[in-house]
């Protein structure tokens, strides 16, 4: 099993079919990937809900504990691929996602997609993470912390299951866990390569997403990222690379700048 797809869900509805369907239209053989998807939370009417959206060769999951960070890291333990790719439910990929990915992918590089996002009547827009790869696309392999801004979340990549190694999301961080783990695990990384634009990871936007925090959880989250990453960085300054340390920095500033604007 080469790839491993991550998908946590809470509640899902209709736009975890959509991602699940986006899976069944890879142009990558289905004997090359397995699709795990982990229930959080309430189980029924919701497991008997993605029986019926499963692909073929998916595998449904449950934990009873309502958090995205669990479920993830339950995935990741169960996962069967040399590679692991995380996707968000209410998100969905284009059809050469997958197989632009394995292409690129190895132990020492991860490979990373196109990213645009996708709003309720359908269209898309540009974002950061597409800007980021318009600068840096045609470059071919780079040092990991030069696109710096899609390594403030796990999906959009693949990422060698031995840079995971034995990290899993900080259940510490009921937000934020993402963009930790990502600087947590870059003592393992090297370099980075951009997939065609025709390979898209479709970020979805909608009113109410868990991405859109109030002052105060704004000011918890980011503090604490902030605090996190300094204690990891200067508890294994050698292994850590300083200019990526500092740009988690200045996100976490800017982030918390944001939250009171």
């Amino acid at each position: 099993m080469r790839i491993s797809v991550v998908i946590p869900t809470y509640r899902p509805q209709k736009h975890t079919v959509e991602c699940l369907e986006s899976l069944k239209q890879q142009t990558l053989d289905a004997d090359c990937f397995e699709v795990i998807v982990v229930l959080n939370g309430e189980r029924e009417p919701y497991e008997s809900y993605l029986r019926e959206a499963m692909p073929q060769n998916g595998r449904l999951l449950y934990s009873p504990v309502a958090s995205a960070c669990t479920s993830r890291n339950i995935g990741i333990d169960q996962a069967c691929g040399e590679y692991i790719c995380f996707i968000d439910d209410d998100d969905k990929v284009s059809p050469s996602y997958l197989e632009e990915l394995s292409q690129l992918a190895r132990r020492d590089v991860i490979a990373a997609s196109n990213c645009l996002s996708i709003y309720e009547d359908g269209h898309t827009e540009k974002n950061v993470y597409s800007q980021e790869y318009e600068r840096h696309a045609k470059k071919g392999k780079m040092p990991f912390y030069r696109p710096k801004k899609i390594f403030s979340v796990p999906w959009m990549k693949l990422i060698h299951r031995d840079i995971i190694g034995d990290r899993r999301f900080d259940e510490r961080f009921p937000s934020g866990q993402d963009a930790f783990l990502m600087f947590e695990i870059s003592d393992r990384m090297e370099k980075v390569q951009f997939t065609s634009s025709d390979a898209i990871y479709y970020w979805r936007q909608r009113t109410g997403s868990l991405h859109r925090l109030n002052r105060m959880k704004g000011l918890s989250k980011y503090t604490r990222l902030a605090w996190a990453y300094t204690e990891l960085f200067f508890a294994h300054p050698q292994k850590y690379n300083f200019w990526f340390y500092f740009t988690r920095l200045l996100a976490s500033c800017h982030g918390l700048i944001k939250t009171f604007l």
